[in-house]
This record gives C-alpha cells, sequence and structure tokens, in this order.
C-alpha cells in the first residue's frame, strides 16, 4: 500500500493531545574508568592547555591545609594515570614536599617540629598502602623562616595507576605565622632512605630543583597562602586552581532546547543530577523547574530540575541574563551548551560570532565569580548547520577556554561532538533522545570528576531503551479513505504504521516509516473489507512494541 495524503482535516477527528509517554525508569551502573590513552594530549584530557611537566610526576592531585590550634593538618591527594609513569619513577622513591614560610623571628619556637614540645606522639602518614613504606620528615628549608615537610613512598611500584592517594598527617606548628607555601614532587634515590627503623627518609640531601623535582603549588600557580586553603593540582599545567566543595557545590546550567528539554523528556540535567547528588550532593539552580512545554518524564518536584536553559535562545541573547543570574543563583560550577541557534541560518551569525558571544558570557560569570569553574561546551550543532562551521565553532572554544581560565577560575571544554551519532543521540538531527542524554550528561559529570575532582566517573553509558508505544491511537474511515491519530512520544525519531486486509486473509504491512507526524491517511482501502492497525514509534534506532490493534471497515 501506498501513502497518498497526510495531515488532510476531517471533521470528525478528534484532536490530537500531547500526553506524557515516558514511564521514570531507575538506571543502576557499574562505575568503569576508561583505559588510559599513554599518548593523549593532556589539554584533550583536561579541557584546558597544558604545558608539559615531568613525565614521571603524578598526574594531579590536590593540596589541603587547615589550622587546628598548636597543630597544621595537611592533606595532600596524588593519582597517576599510568603504569608507564610509575616505571618512569626508575625505582626511586616518590616525595611530595610542602616548603612553609613563615614570619619570624628565628627561634626553635617559630618553626614545626618532628617532635613536639612536652611530648606527644610524632608525625604520622596515612593514606599511602604499608607496603609501599611510606614516611613523613620535617626539617628546616633553606631559612630559618621555612619548614619543609616531606612525604612519600620509598617503594612507588606497590602504587596503582588510576588509584586516587590521599596521604594526611598533622605536624606540631610552631608560633610562626605562615604567610606562604610550596608543593613540589620529587624523585629520589633510595639509597637516601634509612630502612633500619621506621623506613623514614630523613637522611641524604634533598634537592631543591632539577629535573627530579617538579613544582606543583605555589604564589606563581595562584596560590595565596595564610595558613588555610585548598588547591587543586596537575603536575603538567601552568597553574593550580581552587578546590571545589566536596559536597553542596551550587551548579547553574545555561543553554538552549538541548538542556532545557521538553514535555516528557528526563534531559541529561536528570542524569547528571542522578549520578552526582549521590556522592557530592550539589545543590542546582536556576530560575526555571520545567521545560519549555511542559513537565519531564520524572516530575520536577522529584529531582533537583533548577536550570537556566530555554528553546530557542542563542548565546547573544543569554550575555544580557548572566550578571543577574549570577546575582541571584551564587553558582560555585556553570555549565555553558551554547552555540547551536547562533550558527543556525534563522540567526545568521558565523562560527565568530557565536564564539565571541560565548566568550562575553565566560567574561560576565568572571567578572561577577572570580572563582567560578567553567565547563564550556563544544555543540554538535544543529542538523541545517554545515558541519565545518561547528568544527570552527570548536576550535574557537577551546580558545576561549585557554585565554579565560585563570589561577582562580578554570575554563575546561566539554567535547560534545566527538562519538555523538545524530542517527542514535537525536530524533531530528539536532536535539537528544535518551541516548543523547546520557552522552551529554556522561561528559560533564566526567570531566567535573576528571579535572575538577568533583563527584565520580559517570561510568558505563546505559543503552537505549525501547520506546513506548503509541497510544490513544484512532481510525476514521469514510468516503473509501482512512485517517489515523494518536498522541506523542517523546523524543520519537519516527513513527510507523501497519494495516492488514483481514477480510482477505493478509498480513501486517508497514505502510508508513520516517514521518514525525502525528497522523497519517490513506484512500488505498477496498470498500467493505475489515481492516486491523497498529502504530509503533522509533528511538535510537530502536522500535517500540505494538500499539493496541484496532480495527475499521473500509466505508
Amino acid at each position: 500500500m501506498r501513502a497518498v495524503w497526510k495531515k488532510r482535516p476531517m471533521a470528525l477527528v478528534v484532536a490530537v493531545v500531547l500526553v506524557l509517554g515516558i514511564v521514570a525508569t531507575v538506571l543502576m551502573w557499574t562505575l568503569r574508568t576508561r583505559e588510559p590513552k599513554p599518548d593523549e594530549l593532556a589539554a584533550t584530557r583536561y579541557g584546558f592547555n597544558t604545558d608539559g611537566g615531568a613525565a614521571w610526576a603524578p598526574e594531579s592531585g590536590r593540596l589541603v591545609m587547615t589550622k587546628r590550634g598548636a597543630r597544621e593538618h595537611i592533606a595532600i591527594g596524588f593519582r597517576f594515570r599510568t603504569r608507564a609513569a610509575i616505571e618512569r619513577l626508575d625505582g626511586r622513591a616518590l616525595e611530595l614536599r610542602l616548603a612553609v614560610r613563615t614570619i619570624g623571628p628565628c627561634g626553635a619556637d617559630a618553626g614545626w617540629t618532628v617532635q613536639p614540645a612536652g611530648g606527644g606522639a610524632s608525625p604520622s602518614v596515612r593514606g599511602l598502602p604499608k607496603e609501599a613504606q611510606p614516611y613523613v620528615a620535617v626539617t628546616e628549608g633553606q631559612t630559618c623562616t621555612e619548614t619543609l615537610v616531606r612525604i612519600g613512598s620509598a617503594s612507588p611500584e606497590e602504587l596503582a595507576p588510576g588509584q586516587d592517594y590521599t596521604v594526611t598527617t598533622d605536624i606540631p606548628a610552631g608560633t610562626g605565622n605562615p604567610i606562604g607555601a610550596t608543593l613540589t614532587v620529587a624523585r629520589r634515590t633510595t639509597d637516601d632512605c634509612d630502612r633500619k627503623a621506621t623506613a623514614e627518609c630523613v637522611t641524604g640531601t634533598v634537592a631543591s630543583d632539577g629535573p627530579d623535582v617538579e613544582e606543583l603549588v605555589s604564589a606563581d600557580r595562584g596560590w595565596q597562602f595564610n595558613g588555610n586553603g585548598c588547591r587543586r593540582w596537575f603536575a603538567d599545567a601552568t597553574t593550580s586552581f581552587p578546590c571545589l566543595p566536596d559536597r553542596g557545590a551550587r551548579i547553574m546550567t545555561l543553554g538552549d532546547s538541548i538542556t532545557a528539554g521538553a514535555i516528557g523528556d528526563h534531559t541529561w540535567r536528570y542524569w547528571a543530577w542522578q549520578k552526582l547528588d549521590p556522592s557530592s550532593h550539589p545543590t542546582w539552580v536556576g530560575s526555571k523547574t520545567e521545560t519549555w512545554t511542559g513537565d519531564y518524564a520524572v516530575p520536577h518536584t522529584q529531582w533537583a530540575s533548577k536550570h537556566d536553559a530555554q528553546s530557542g535562545v542563542s548565546a547573544a541573547t543569554v550575555v544580557g541574563w548572566v550578571p543577574g543570574l549570577m546575582a541571584s543563583e551564587r553558582p560555585d560550577i556553570v555549565m555553558i551548551d551554547l552555540g547551536t541557534n547562533d550558527t543556525h541560518p534563522l540567526f545568521g551569525a558565523d562560527a565568530a560570532a557565536a564564539a565571541a558571544s560565548l566568550e562575553r558570557i565566560v567574561d560576565e560569570v568572571q567578572t561577577a565569580n572570580p572563582r567560578a569553574q567553567i565547563l564550556l561546551a563544544q555543540p554538535d550543532g544543529h542538523h541545517d548547520v554545515a558541519l565545518s562551521i561547528m568544527a570552527q565553532l570548536a576550535v574557537r572554544i577551546a580558545g576561549i577556554a585557554a585565554a579565560r581560565t585563570t589561577s582562580d577560575s578554570l575554563v575546561s571544554i566539554v567535547d560534545l561532538r566527538t562519538g555523538w551519532n545524530r542517527d542514535v543521540d537525536t530524533y531530528d538531527g539536532t536535539h537528544p533522545t535518551q541516548a543523547g542524554e546520557y552522552f551529554i550528561a556522561s561528559r560533564f559529570v566526567n570531566r567535573l570528576s576528571g579535572t575538577y575532582a568533583y563527584g565520580r566517573v559517570f561510568g558505563s553509558v546505559p543503552k537505549p531503551p525501547v520506546p513506548a508505544a503509541p497510544t490513544d491511537v484512532k481510525a476514521l474511515a469514510q468516503d473509501g479513505g482512512l485517517l489515523m491519530a494518536w498522541d506523542r512520544v517523546p523524543q520519537s525519531s519516527e513513527y510507523r504504521v501497519y494495516l492488514r486486509d483481514s477480510t482477505s486473509g493478509g498480513q501486517f504491512e508497514r505502510v508508513e516509516a520516517g514521518s514525525r507526524e502525528l497522523v497519517w491517511g490513506t484512500k488505498e482501502l477496498v470498500l467493505g473489507h475489515e481492516y486491523d492497525y497498529y502504530v509503533t514509534s522509533v528511538q535510537a534506532e530502536r522500535e517500540s512494541e505494538p500499539s493496541k490493534i484496532g480495527s475499521f471497515r473500509a466505508r
């Protein structure tokens, strides 16, 4: 059979009403970190430009210092990315060195000591495996007003790649007021380490610079230290960055319909919330709670649905919103996915103009909060826009991240282009299916985890679900023709109509496919014959179960 007309109005057809068609699904994911690529550029991993760094150094970590009465609490986290990096230590000890500078006067009571006055426990180290022979040593630095705290592992081969280690120690602090600190990582020969007793590496010469010492945190790397603070560092970055709070960070999302969603969608924000909430409990902020057409697949009252995205909006328009939103929402993290509409022919902006608007948004965010951490997406774009234009925009967005990153505000790119499959991840070439929602959420969540040490990795991306079947399918047969209508299934890329001539004993045949319209009609019927029908929906190349089978007689 062949459809000869569609969308023809008929007076007796009941108007098609949009209804919610997806039941909320709770999905359990197994956490899985992707296999590291030894030759992957650091800028690709982190989303910002780097300057190389020592090949043997840990990939990243953080430094926390907290004054606790007469003691200084120190926590140093680090992670090796690959086994190859650990092997580049060449069997030498790994040592993290914290040099703390104080205001005089010189004297034993001004600095920090291994044994506190009046007795008490020596500093201890926690967090490294016992087999790695961890140690801590506190000595005088290069001047009488500098104290050198050395924490390390005499057997680095016992460390594992991809493992986050956090070493903590409490050091008796003197009366001197701390005014500065520098954290470096070093590799040193194990011959320097005295293993006869507690394996404390307190003997031997400690080099302060050279190829075996790499600076991680310092005043030159953005840390204004007054005795308390936290910095996130990368061995091959040009600066360190402020740590995000372990829990409760305020997240604001700026975007268009891809972020806002439509009625019946989950949106990528929902999947990001579901992954981040158990580990970090962020506060999602924004002036909106629903989609531009109604509520979500999971009602907005049941999850942290606040956002600042709007269907059809361009980056050029959002620029004007940012000062007010920053004042009212006070975010710590700003996630931006804009530029798709700017480059559409209706808006007429090229890649350069779209990038200029995005840079103005970043500038407004940093002006309002110089310590805001910004995730800037590289969108795949609208299906009507040439891929070459979106490639140009992606390059310019990477340039924005490099130019706008400061020692207090890390601007990191989120690649939404590589691996994006419009046939699977969109239902119309632009807007995401549930598979596309998973994809976008995983890229943002993994960027937060890998670059900002916030939350945890997204884990394996679930397969897209089988879509729901259309409901409330109606058929009207008159004047030798047929008109069918049904309710919308959110994110369907097409509907398929099946008919069979039961009078002739025929089988079901697909008579319509490829259309997202909610009506279909034909005049190719045999008068007096009985027909059966059903409709299916398609999403991410998966077809739903049939709708309820109906029947009619051709008149």
